[in-house]
């Protein structure tokens, strides 16, 4: 089952315009800034840095007018790998510098 997701957002002339805080289950997190942001079919991407030091992004799809946690990253535990094991998060073909790059298709 995954966390129960609300996110807090500023508005102004656009509703839910950009994510400011977002609450995950019980635990609550601020937006330190807003590392990239695009535009999908009806939806609206925003790759986050938190005040907890972690890297989110959070879909807004626009038509049901709902939020969704696609993706979670740990930068810290990522250069704690050893390289042995980096093979196993990259999948074929994709060096893990592209993690960065990745924008999803809808």
């Amino acid at each position: 089952m995954l966390p129960m997701l609300k996110v807090e957002c500023y508005s102004s002339s656009k509703l839910n315009e950009r994510p400011v805080a977002f609450s995950l289950s019980n635990s609550r997190y601020k937006v330190e800034e807003i590392i990239d942001r695009w535009y999908g079919e009806g939806s609206r991407y925003f790759k986050i840095k938190a005040d907890d030091d972690n890297i989110y992004l959070l879909k807004y799809d626009e038509r049901k007018d709902s939020w969704e946690w696609v993706f979670y990253q740990n930068p810290k535990m990522l250069g704690a790998l050893p390289d042995s094991d980096l093979g196993s998060l990259q999948g074929p073909g994709r060096e893990i510098e592209d993690l960065d790059n990745i924008h999803p298709i809808n």
